[in-house]
């Protein structure tokens, strides 16, 4: 079944049935953990006999066909071309596979897939750009409108909301813009305001989880951006690429990936620029366990943040207020064992944030909260807002989401006995028994 690939047919599974995670770990003899993994790219199953009996297993009562599936060529995407005609064609080759989701594509690459590319837009000699740009209206002004729109679209309901849709906007928009010719300065504007829309699908594909996919986006909008000359919005990108690796456990790539848009971004970056690139080399030492290191770069930061204005800044940086900012020191203090200061980070955060723009960011925080909460001992109140939780991460379309919730949810099965938390776990029991998680 799909060519033995076992890893590829419990995602279409998952993503494709009403299966739940805990029912395919069961047919497959896994534990739902690393059905977990299997779904978000973090882990795959490779031992013959492993794979072997996962399929019997899935497919067992079934008459499944084995056709020979296309795989995806583990290189694709993963470096710098020399024009934007070339990227243009490796985009094409990208979301055509992965509309077809192709096996192969949700694996994340190593860093060393990468590193050349990171190297090659480090030392590059990109000029001042003080030629004002052109074309930022028409075309060029619609494709920064539906980066806009598709980013407002992951922020508040989840990256795999709208990632279909936006991949196929990559695809028969973006693309045959970049194929064209342009004037020195309206190409720019043209491969700027593609790097932001590519910029945008990553974060998208990075939420859902498809982290192979998300990482080559992110590579061909560093790419994008150095086309631009855009030394700030590339920079901006090896940020987000910092994010993904902290998340999905890469700690050292992602404190080197939060160094080198410090470094490449050099004295052009403004202050609010340099607050969130080392709040990503903060939250990395964090997850190092570095508390020394983690407290420079939050202090580095905390300065540059206090020294902010917003009307210098590129706005594509615009979310990174005080909300956000507050978030990413929580998360950093939760790393480290730090409970009563990732609380009192965490309320800030809220306190500072408002509506419903970034819908997604506040049930980050408000589980970081709760988790926090736990760490204090305050256990009731913890599942309280962890309760709370549950129906707002059933809303999103957000694989992170869900992951914030399960690890909030394991980190409760230590206070297993006590009448608040067995009603809690019973709660997201039966939420996962519906399959409704989000994941």
């Amino acid at each position: 079944m799909a060519d033995q690939d076992a890893n590829a047919l419990i995602r279409l599974l998952l993503r494709h049935t009403d299966l739940a995670q805990d029912a395919v770990a069961r047919m497959g003899d896994l534990s739902q953990a690393m059905v977990s993994r299997v779904l978000s790219g973090q882990r795959e199953l490779r031992k013959r006999e492993t794979v072997q009996r996962v399929l019997e297993g899935l497919t067992r009562g079934y008459d499944i066909p084995g056709p020979v599936m296309e795989h995806f060529p583990p290189e694709l995407g993963l470096g710098l071309n020399d024009s934007g005609q070339q990227t243009a064609s490796v985009l094409e080759q990208v979301t055509r596979l992965d509309l077809n989701e192709v096996p192969g594509a949700e694996t994340q690459p190593p860093y060393s897939a990468i590193s050349s590319a990171v190297l090659s837009w480090l030392v590059s000699h990109t000029p001042s750009g003080s030629e004002k740009l052109r074309g930022e209206e028409g075309p060029v002004a619609a494709i920064r409108a539906a980066a806009a729109a598709f980013a407002g679209l992951d922020n508040r309901f989840g990256g795999d909301h709208a990632r279909i849709a936006a991949t196929q906007y990559l695809s028969g928009t973006v693309v045959p813009m970049l194929r064209r010719s342009y004037p020195s300065s309206t190409g720019r504007s043209v491969f700027a305001a593609s790097a932001e829309f590519v910029l945008s699908l990553a974060w998208m594909s990075y939420d859902a989880q498809r982290n192979g996919t998300a990482r080559r986006y992110f590579v061909q909008a560093l790419d994008l951006a150095d086309h631009a000359q855009d030394r700030l919005l590339g920079a901006s990108v090896l940020s987000a690429m910092s994010h993904q690796a902290n998340y999905v456990g890469s700690y050292t790539e992602a404190r080197d990936l939060a160094r080198a848009a410090l470094t490449g971004a050099g004295e052009r970056a403004t202050a609010t620029l340099r607050a969130q690139f080392l709040m990503m080399e903060a939250r990395a030492h964090a997850s190092l366990r570095d508390k020394g290191a983690c407290s420079r770069a939050m202090g580095h930061a905390e300065q540059a943040f206090s020294r902010r204005d917003p009307g210098a800044d590129p706005a594509w940086i615009g979310y990174f207020d005080q909300a956000e900012y507050s978030d990413e020191v929580a998360h950093c203090h939760r790393d480290l064992g730090e409970a009563r200061a990732a609380r009192r980070s965490a309320e800030q955060s809220l306190t500072a944030s408002s509506g419903q723009e970034y819908a997604r960011s506040r049930v980050f925080t408000r589980l970081v909260l709760a988790s926090a909460m736990l760490g204090q001992g305050e256990v009731e109140e913890a599942c309280h807002l962890g309760a709370a939780m549950v129906p707002q991460v059933r809303a999103t379309s957000s694989a992170r989401c869900a992951g914030y919730l399960d690890a909030f949810v394991d980190s409760m099965r230590a206070y297993k006995g006590q009448p608040e938390a067995e009603r809690f776990l019973h709660q997201t029991r039966t939420v996962k028994a519906g399959g409704s998680t989000g994941q």
